[in-house]
């Protein structure tokens, strides 16, 4: 079986103010010819389709006019979409049976029918694009599932569980032994989080064994730099045709990049998985229609970091983030400077990457623990953002308006 593996296309991003459509078009152009060239079996969305759990019209066409030009680009091709965290599950499954007449099969939400899991809701038999009658794989498709939230089917731990039922599921009816693959959106440990922000809603880990040893490959979502974490071999089979080696576990990565620290290569994956033998992996990078550009390379005081700017390229397309040395603060109008220094560019000023003198970042950029969100006040997280974001501290009247707004909230909760 041929996979094409992505995720985390965050459509609706608005970055720094900028919308983004302009990149994802770009991109879906890309994978439409890179699906044109390759006929996979099936393209494996994981999850983080939108980049809001309620996106906008302009977003919801985007998305939708994607999907149709990319199901045009094979149409034998099987799609299979994914929610991830970021995505209104319940929204993408609204429409869930059209897309199914379509050849692409959508999971928003854990299935349930009277408080019971639908099981064979979650598993999709492949065809291969070649030859329509003939299967090719199968694929278990699970969205972005908190962990308390998983059902307690058996002893031990119920997300483990309920991935061990699936693949048990599988195995009853895969009797010829064709590749299975399972796609989830989480955070795996051991992952590589270069350039992910962490602290802007933490992460829970999960182990890399929570995976059964009966899928071949693993596709995952949620970290944005493309990476596998743990190669299967099939060399020394068990008698049953299962690896004894485990899967393949991959993330694809986000094909654009997502913020300034995401400075690496941005790719969707290739994943040819045949019955037997070994699992081959080939990425193919997505270029960048719009740079992510921090300048200079290193932390400069504010004067000096824009004349950079101010010299950059009017003709060139890039989003800026000048990086910016300070001994206490910046002067009181150095992003409309910034701003003025941009004008008449193609460039988008964007921000300002701060690091005071005596030190290598500003404080409070340290990562957050799910666990470490959950016992701080909100304003101290909110202030940590602020400070990592504008290299100084949050106003007054702003964290009074902070305070008032979540005693808002939390009195609005204690009355429902």
């Amino acid at each position: 079986m041929k996979i094409i593996h992505t995720s985390d296309w965050h459509i609706g991003q608005i970055f720094n103010e900028y919308d983004r459509s302009e990149e994802h078009l770009a991109f879906f152009s890309e994978l439409a010819d890179i699906i044109s060239a390759e006929k996979p079996d099936a393209l494996l969305v994981s999850g983080d389709v939108f980049d809001s759990a309620m996106p906008s019209a302009q977003s919801q066409r985007l998305y939708t006019d994607a999907m149709l030009r990319l199901k045009n680009s094979c149409p034998d091709m099987t799609i299979v979409v994914s929610a991830g965290n970021h995505d209104s599950g319940s929204r993408l499954e609204s429409v869930r049976n059209l897309w199914d007449r379509n050849g692409v099969k959508v999971v928003g939400c854990l299935s349930r029918n009277d408080g019971q899991v639908r099981y064979a809701d979650h598993i999709f038999r492949i065809n291969s694009s070649s030859d329509p009658e003939k299967p090719a794989g199968y694929v278990i498709a699970l969205p972005h599932i908190y962990r308390q939230n998983y059902p307690a089917c058996q002893e031990g731990d119920r997300q483990q569980s309920f991935y061990r039922i699936l693949a048990d599921a599988v195995s009853d009816e895969n009797t010829g032994r064709l590749p299975v693959v399972m796609m989830a959106h989480l955070a795996v440990s051991g992952s590589d989080l270069s350039g992910h922000d962490t602290m802007a809603g933490g992460m829970d880990f999960v182990p890399a064994g929570i995976f059964p040893e009966a899928c071949d490959y693993v596709a995952l979502g949620h970290i944005h730099k493309a990476q596998t974490l743990h190669v299967g071999r099939k060399e020394n089979e068990n008698t049953d045709g299962r690896s004894s080696h485990g899967p393949v576990i991959r993330y694809s990565g986000s094909p654009i990049p997502l913020s300034f620290d995401e400075n690496y290569t941005h790719s969707v994956s290739i994943v040819d998985i045949p019955e037997s033998g070994t699992v081959t992996v080939r990425e193919q990078e997505i270029p960048c229609s719009i740079p992510v550009i921090t300048v200079p390379a290193k932390p400069v005081p504010f004067r000096d970091a824009l004349s950079v700017l101010e010299s950059f390229p009017a003709d060139e397309k890039a989003y800026i983030r000048l990086n910016v040395l300070i001994s206490d603060f910046l002067p009181q109008n150095a992003s409309v400077q910034a701003v003025m220094a941009a004008e008449g560019k193609k460039c988008r000023y964007c921000s300002m990457k701060i690091t005071r003198t005596g030190e290598s970042g500003v404080k409070g950029t340290d990562s957050l623990t799910v666990d470490e969100m959950k016992s701080m006040d909100p304003v101290e997280v909110a202030g940590m953002y602020y400070r990592r974001r504008f290299g100084n501290e949050m106003d007054e009247d702003m964290e009074k308006m902070l305070v008032e707004a979540i005693g808002k909230v939390e009195e609005e909760r204690r009355e429902q």
